[in-house]
């Protein structure tokens, strides 16, 4: 087996990873950044909104350190993790400037950095960079190519087609992965005392969702099984306005911000029925009242509908135009035609537990963006996911240096041995994961109880006790295996944390308890014991 050896090895290639890689090697850290399919070009930068949600240093603008933690901790309802909440308040201001410095542009409006206001933020702080010279569905290219340009000429050693499959630990500390070259399928040891996870979430658990293809629990699956702690599973955020047809893209939630209303199938505006804020509603809000209305009948059958016409031309145009370009490619005009639209799952809010420095409570290894929990606890505000990235990408990077000053010594020889599963033939992985996510979205989605949550356990048990069976015929499905693994262990925290939460918060709903209630004013905390399973403990939220 071949072995490499770095200071420090970052695996997940979009904004997380590649500014958690630069901070490194700011430092000077020998660092490698392992990619499951293309750094800088793959994962869920690559298909956001390519804005983010940072404190506006505009006098103007009202916005404060003060206000964005707020906002935060109100969106979280009453769950994030206060000192999180903290340093991304402290930290993001910058994060604008810093991204500059990379080659990262930003769009103007009347000689300032545009910025939109979406609803649940106390202020317009939300910046979208220049994408308007690349494909509308991938502009989140303009945050991640320039980063990884920069990663590439400041010497870090990038692996495409690399997968983390397993982390390896010697005397109780991280001490390498193993990974598989997706180009020849051969295993490859990378020695390492430090590992930073920044590979994603996992909302592609559920069939409709609008993540990438290549970001499926990875995180969590590595983590889960190093022994590392994981909190909030039950937590995922359902993104309201996700076009479906005749092509998918999503539909922007600041649009709502500027004026733009969700309608039913009767031509009624909805919202009101479900918030006093209307189309002002949190993304959880929205979500729920569009699901229950396609549901109950109010739906065409499967979609509810966006209408824009009530955004004023000047702002249609100067603020959405690459939106309104490419839906008229497809006969659709933003201005008049009402948009079909259908929930999605989005952003996973649960993960990795993290302290301010991005440490886990595994001894070397870290975790920063969409693969860490904590920050934006039941719910999660809109721009704020890629701020999360780049500002905790950084942090991680710049730990990652502390820990290495500290421990320069040779990590320890692993405690296991590492090697791969073996070729066979079987069940092919790809039924098992469909089964899996078709599941998971009928069962455990948006709105749960206890039978769907029951059905959804037996189900993935099923699958569970399949995938032994599951072949493997080539290094794409030594990879997909790894991959249905770490998904089976994410649904089976989000099932069993859903059926210890008896209420229903943010995002979270149990529809036989409608009520939030105080004695869940908390987190799941859930780790591997020592006789293979999973433990959990609950947690009360001091902040």
């Amino acid at each position: 087996m071949k072995t490499e050896n770095f200071d420090a090895v970052i695996v997940g290639g979009g904004l997380a990873g590649l500014a958690a890689a630069l901070e490194a090697r700011k430092s000077g850290l020998n660092a490698a950044l392992l990619c499951k399919s293309r750094a800088g070009r793959s994962g869920n930068t690559l298909v956001s909104g390519a804005s983010l949600s940072v404190v506006n240093g505009d006098r103007e603008s009202g916005d404060s350190e003060a206000l964005m933690e707020k906002d935060l901790l109100d969106s979280g309802a009453g769950i994030s993790d206060t000192r999180l909440c903290r340093v991304f308040s402290m930290e993001s201001g910058k994060a604008l400037q810093e991204l500059q410095d990379c080659g990262v542009t930003f769009k103007d409006f009347g000689g300032k950095p545009l910025a939109k206001q979406p609803p649940g933020h106390s202020a317009a702080r939300y910046f979208p960079s220049e994408y308007r010279n690349l494909p509308y569905t991938n502009r989140g290219l303009a945050l991640t190519v320039p980063l990884a340009e920069k990663a590439a000429g400041d010497g870090i050693s990038i692996r495409d087609r690399m997968t983390a499959v397993r982390l390896l630990k010697g005397k109780n500390r991280i001490c390498g992965l193993l990974a598989v070259d997706g180009n020849s399928g051969e295993p490859v040891f990378f020695r390492t005392g430090i590992v930073i996870l920044a590979a994603g979430g996992g909302a592609s658990l559920f069939a409709a969702n609008n993540n990438t293809a290549d970001v499926s629990c990875d995180s969590y699956g590595l983590a889960y099984e190093a022994g590392a702690v994981l909190r909030d599973m039950e937590m995922v955020q359902f993104y309201p306005s996700m076009m479906y047809e005749p092509f998918r893209v999503t539909i922007s939630n600041p649009l709502f911000g500027d004026g733009a209303v969700m309608k039913n199938s009767l031509g009624e505006q909805f919202l009101f029925r479900y918030s006093d804020s209307g189309n002002r509603a949190t993304r959880d809000v929205m979500a729920r009242a569009a699901w229950r209305e396609i549901v109950e009948g109010r739906g065409n059958p499967k979609y509810v509908f966006v209408d824009c016409s009530g955004i004023e031309k000047e702002k249609l145009e100067g603020r959405y135009g690459e939106l309104a370009e490419i839906l008229k490619k497809y006969g659709i005009d933003v201005s008049q035609d009402m948009l079909p639209v259908a929930p999605s799952a989005h952003f996973y809010l649960g993960g990795v537990v993290i302290d301010e420095r991005c440490a886990t409570s595994v001894r070397g290894l870290l975790a920063c963006g969409e693969a860490a929990g904590g920050l934006h606890g039941a719910n999660r505000l809109a721009g704020t996911a890629l701020a999360e990235a780049f500002v905790f990408g950084k942090r991680a990077g710049r730990t990652a240096a502390e820990i290495f000053r500290i421990t320069p010594d040779a990590p320890p020889a692993p405690d296991e041995e590492m090697r791969l599963p073996e070729f066979r033939d079987g069940i092919p992985v790809s039924e098992l994961t469909e089964s899996l996510r078709n599941c998971m979205w009928r069962s455990a989605s948006i709105i749960r109880n206890s039978d769907s949550l029951e059905k959804a356990r037996q189900e993935v048990d099923r699958i569970g006790s399949l995938r032994g069976e599951a072949g493997i015929r080539n290094a794409r499905e030594i990879v997909d295996h790894f991959s249905l693994n770490a998904m089976i262990a994410a649904a089976r925290m989000l099932i069993s944390c859903s059926m210890l939460r008896e209420e229903t918060r943010g995002a979270f709903c149990r529809e036989e308890f409608p009520e939030t209630m105080e004695r869940f004013k908390g987190s799941f905390f859930a780790a591997k014991n020592t006789d293979g399973e999973t433990g959990f403990r609950f947690v009360k939220n001091s902040g």
